[in-house]
């Protein structure tokens, strides 16, 4: 079996590192809590003795090297010892108590009943979540009690959970069989600190969306429930992004999903392995025996390898028709190539994989038959696990790496053979749909559909130039030896402390009662109070099309008593005719066009503004030509500028789009004195030399006040917060990176707080 993850021995380094990363802060965590599916040994009784037998696989090799490595690195630190939960059915005092165990850390088993977790793990995770989320929805079963008994599984691993979770620990949770778990977590220990990471892909919208209503949003919500979700790879992440959005409809800022509830972020961290070991290995005496013996079996030949578990994802009767038409192709190659294909047994008392697996050797047994020789099988066929010494010898010892799975989280393999590459250089062909293919452009890379284009990728590496696989397997081995497993823990840890410090600064910035009474209270008192108030999204919500975002007659009356105990702007992007219409009767002053024109209390507009529009003709058909390319987008006039809306379009289209037509219009208004603005689902552009920004320094010069106090909701609000003195008050609608000094989340807080702001100084007696 390959020695596929050294997963979180890698903590250990990064735990020490976090010391340093987080300014003195190391005692918030005091331990790491490893939560998976499996527990790192099988507990074995040996003629009436109890044993425990390591499992293989990366998580579980990497974990058993943890307790000894935070010792080793740093003896004099108060850590305690590594948790691990798992599945068993055995009692936690006996199997700590083991010789095996106790030395390293601590296992918690988690018992499941096997009528739960034959619907749970056999059921929901390895019949539809695995060929689903893997792109094989023709053979997703969607069984009856499935979720149920998925639902109880989580639960059970919560009840185990709860009963160690104390504050300063790290909570890492691994893979699709605890999807739920994160939320779990997160309702009953807000403060903890929790990261999930998906070891397979994470499907497009399209595949996921397959799923019934209710596990999609039971799934997304689970995941949300960490500070962190690490993928594999970017498209991973974006993926999952995307569902959110979809199914919850959630607005996503920089990678980040927040509500009241919830702040977590979603990034690639494609998983890495541990170079040193793959690399020095190669030179071991264990591994020389299996060397000489590779040698000798493949005398002048070349020799390609291939090693997978037995799974349908990995494309093997491809592989095999690739590798046969190579052969018929290429003719003069027969005698000269060998293909070792090993499979590693997995599930195999399951049907559907005995089937592949006869599949898998009539065809190997029709090819060698077909091309076969006296003293040459064009492949090599092993069913089998292999010793950790005896892979490195077959990794280094190979010209062509050939992994083409249909579909793959990672393939660490690739990365393996590659850190292998230290006596001679092969080359790798590497799937497409491989995650590992992201990080690994100096392999061939190819289709593991297109059987054609694989037979051509295996002759090409067979005969590739050795300066040229050089180069290639150089790059390729700096990357990963800069970017090992160490590194990527290390990654994940860092970035959970940076999204756990977002999240607090986030929910300290959202206004609550306590913040909304110091603010009314300093308003009470003020003798000259100032309020700039934004128009669409702050006053009113934002509507479907401009027009229909009318103030109703509650807010005229409100706005009324509001400029009756205090100076009011209403400041907004809105063009001079729709501010008119509807608050020129009230005794305040209004701002339109981000600034462009000032009408104060009973007065006329001004502005100093060039009002020259023939620009508009260059840059109207620019903005026509995107409206036609993406539906449900529109263009909104005003006197001196022009905005293109997409609110009501497509998201991921008009978000393409928006960055579409703003490097057009940088490129079109280049020495012109216009400039681009951004706010909410909109690009405007307008005349240059004013903003929201210079019309607040304009209103605040004139007149003393002792109270400044400024609400808006996009981008274009953001110079009107810099633009105060220190001492006013910023208020920001919605989510997201701001200048402001508090945040409201939605919108009709606003006329709420409004409102007691009006009732306080009216209620005044002096």
């Amino acid at each position: 079996m390959p020695y596929i993850v050294l997963l979180p021995s890698s903590i250990s380094r990064c735990f020490y590192n976090y010391e340093k990363m987080t300014d003195n802060r190391s005692s918030e965590y005091k331990r790491i809590v490893i939560v998976a599916y499996r527990l790192p040994f099988t507990m074995k009784n040996r003629s009436g003795t109890l044993t425990a037998v390591q499992n293989s696989g990366g998580l579980v090799s990497a974990v058993l090297s943890l307790t000894d490595r935070m010792r080793g690195q740093n003896p004099s630190a108060s850590m305690d010892k590594t948790v691990w939960v798992g599945r068993g059915d055995y009692d936690a005092g006996l199997i700590n108590s083991l010789e095996e165990v106790k030395n390293t850390f601590e296992l918690v088993p988690v018992k499941i009943p096997d009528s739960i977790n034959e619907k749970f793990y056999g059921g929901f995770c390895n019949d539809l979540i695995w060929p689903l989320f893997h792109y094989f929805p023709s053979m997703t079963v969607f069984g009856q009690g499935y979720f149920e008994s998925y639902k109880k599984a989580n639960r059970l691993f919560f009840n185990e959970l709860r009963k160690i979770i104390r504050p300063g620990d790290f909570v890492w949770i691994h893979d699709y069989q605890l999807f739920l778990l994160p939320e779990m977590v997160r309702e009953e220990f807000p403060e903890a600190s929790v990261s999930f990471f998906l070891h397979i892909p994470f499907p497009s919208y399209e595949v996921f969306r397959i799923m019934p209503d209710g596990h999609q949003k039971a799934i997304l919500r689970g995941m949300l429930g960490a500070d962190l979700i690490g993928f594999h790879t970017h498209d991973y992440a974006q993926h999952f992004l995307k569902s959110v959005r979809r199914s919850l409809g959630y607005d996503i800022s920089l990678n980040s999903v927040m509500t009241e509830e919830i702040y977590s972020r979603a990034d690639a961290f494609p998983i890495s392995i541990d170079f040193n070991k793959f690399h020095d290995a190669v030179l071991l005496k264990e591994t020389e025996k299996y060397i000489s013996r590779i040698r000798k079996q493949k005398r002048d030949r070349l020799l390609i390898f291939s090693v997978d578990r037995l799974d349908y994802t990995k494309g093997f009767i491809n592989r095999l028709a690739a590798f046969e038409l190579f052969l018929e192709r290429y003719s003069k190659m027969r005698g000269r190539v060998i293909f070792n294909m090993v499979i590693v047994p997995s599930r195999d008392t399951i049907a559907r994989y005995q089937d592949m697996k006869k599949e898998i050797e009539a065809t190997v047994g029709r090819i060698n038959g077909k091309y076969g020789t006296l003293d040459w099988n064009p492949i090599i066929y092993q069913y089998k696990s292999l010793r950790f010494n005896e892979l490195i010898a077959l990794y280094s010892h190979s010209d062509v790496g050939l992994l083409t799975p249909l579909r793959d989280g990672m393939n660490l393999v690739a990365k393996e053979y590659v850190a292998s590459q230290r006596q001679q250089y092969g080359m790798l062909i590497l799937s497409g749909l491989a995650g590992a293919a992201a990080e690994m452009s100096e392999s061939i890379l190819v289709n593991p559909s297109d059987v054609s284009q694989m037979a051509d990728a295996i002759f090409e590496a067979l005969t590739m130039r050795e300066e040229d696989k050089k180069k290639r397997i150089e790059a390729m081995k700096k990357r990963l030896q800069d970017y090992d497993v160490y590194s990527w823990a290390e990654d994940i840890l860092r970035t959970t402390v940076k999204v756990k410090s977002d999240s607090w600064s986030f929910r300290v910035r959202i206004i609550n009662r306590d913040i909304e009474n110091r603010i009314i209270s300093t308003f009470y008192k003020a003798k000259k109070p100032l309020l700039f108030l934004d128009y669409d999204g702050t006053l009113v919500p934002i509507r479907e099309f401009p027009e229909l975002a009318v103030p109703d007659l509650q807010l005229i009356l409100l706005t009324e008593r509001l400029a009756a105990v205090a100076d009011v702007v209403i400041i907004s992007g809105r063009n001079k005719d729709f501010l008119d219409k509807w608050f020129s009767n009230i005794n305040l002053t209004l701002v339109a066009e981000h600034g462009a024109f000032i009408r104060y209390s009973s007065g006329e507009w001004e502005s100093s503004l060039d009002q020259d529009a023939s620009w508009k003709e260059k840059i109207r058909p620019l903005m026509t030509r995107y409206t036609n390319r993406c539906k449900g987008s529109f263009i909104e006039e005003k006197r001196v500028s022009l905005s293109w809306h997409y609110r009501n379009a497509d998201e991921d289209l008009s978000s393409l789009r928006a960055v579409e037509l703003k490097n057009e219009l940088e490129e079109s208004i280049f020495n012109m004195p216009l400039q681009i603005l951004e706010g909410h689902k909109v690009v405007e552009v307008k005349m240059s030399g004013y903003n929201k920004g210079t019309a607040a320094k304009k209103l605040t010069a004139s007149g003393n006040y002792d109270f400044i106090l400024a609400i808006g909701d996009d981008k274009t609000d953001e110079e009107l917060f810099h633009a105060l003195p220190d001492y006013a008050i910023s208020l920001k609608v919605g989510k997201g990176p701001t200048r402001a000094k508090y945040s409201f989340l939605k919108q009709p807080a606003v006329t709420a707080f409004v409102r007691r702001l009006v009732e306080s100084r009216e209620n005044k007696t002096d």
